[in-house]
């Protein structure tokens, strides 16, 4: 049995640069908290000056006022979560001397025409692309405890990759179509056309087919984990409630199975992962939103098979894993300040 993690003299010092949007206020709630986190900085653009509680009143209490989006003092560890885009800009002077966990998409992706031909630029920074470990722990653990530098998934590809991960390792799957919905949170603090509650209230709705921003996420992810590219095809839904997400995967295998078996290669696959729950039923987004877990369910009929994840976008898919990648690069227990459980009703 691997020795447990041991804990520093003391506090880590940290900085959230962005701290205004929701991945940065859910950043700041989990640090605030953390038993190794010590908060030296918060930082945003135009909220700058401004206190924290004026911004986030569910943290009131928490005793900060925001710095210019460049003053993150004495960190040793700095929380990207700015808009994508702009990361790319500022990583030269952020990074130096100090590890970063980038939020954003600015680092995901390793080649820079496939970021260009995603986002529709070109890559700012094309020689920090490789510098960035790729932060799903449930598959890059090893890599993620030796970087410097780590590049959080988003949260479609959080939740897809998890969900299609074994059936690509394993040589079962053959082609797969993934649907998957989530809530407005996904879309950030600032109000849209599409994303505003007025338009997606009591509405479910269907966006960017073939074209998400998050699909090359997921292909380079599980050519990356399984050495084999996966076929697949991914849509995107926008769901009429705040947080959650559930991905639905309808999988075509190259063999029979049932779904006892199909189950225990979920549970080999995932055995030393502490936020993987493979549940017997088809989960719901309700247990998993407020935590940093990711709830799988599978089922097998012949040769089709399904399988199921939900997680809280904003924290599994954003803050919370951002954390998870702190601990195992500073060589904390991976669960510290990370233990939130659901709330029922």
């Amino acid at each position: 049995m691997a020795e447990a993690p041991s804990a520093p003299a003391a506090p880590l010092r940290v900085a959230v640069v962005g701290a205004s949007g929701y991945i940065g206020g859910e950043l700041v709630r989990l640090l605030l908290d953390h038993p190794h986190a010590e908060i030296v900085a918060l930082t945003g653009r135009d909220s700058a000056g401004k206190a924290l509680a004026a911004i986030h009143p569910n943290l009131a209490g928490a005793d900060f006022v925001l710095a210019p989006l460049d003053e993150i003092g004495a960190a040793e560890v700095v929380f990207l979560a700015l808009p994508n885009g702009e990361a790319m800009t500022r990583i030269d002077a952020i990074a130096e001397g100090r590890r970063v966990i980038d939020a954003s998409a600015d680092f995901r992706l390793r080649d820079p025409a496939t970021y260009a031909a995603t986002y529709g630029r070109p890559h700012a920074a094309e020689a920090w692309l490789t510098r960035f470990a790729y932060g799903l722990p449930e598959l890059f653990r090893s890599d993620i405890r030796a970087a410097r530098h780590v590049a959080a998934p988003g949260c479609f590809a959080t939740a897809a990759t998890l969900a299609l991960f074994p059936l690509v390792a394993s040589g079962l799957l053959e082609e797969a179509f993934v649907n998957g919905v989530t809530g407005s949170s996904g879309a950030g603090v600032a109000p849209r056309a599409t994303t505003h509650h007025p338009f997606r209230a009591n509405a479910l709705f269907a966006y960017e087919p073939f074209t998400h921003r998050h699909v090359p996420e997921i292909a380079q992810a599980l050519e990356r984990a399984a050495g084999r590219p996966a076929s697949f095809v991914f849509q995107p839904h926008s769901g009429p409630f705040a947080r959650g997400m559930l991905i639905t995967v309808y999988a075509r295998l190259s063999q029979t199975i049932s779904s006892a078996a199909l189950r225990a290669i979920y549970a080999e696959r995932y055995a030393d992962a502490p936020f993987i729950r493979l549940r017997d039923e088809p989960p719901n987004i309700k247990w998993a939103v407020g935590t940093n877990y990711c709830d799988l369910g599978v089922a097998a009929q012949g040769r089709v098979a399904v399988a199921w994840a939900a997680i809280d976008n904003v924290l599994k898919g954003g803050a919370g894993q951002a954390v998870q990648c702190f601990n195992l690069m500073m060589g904390l227990p991976e669960r510290a300040g990370l233990t939130l459980r659901a709330m029922n009703p």
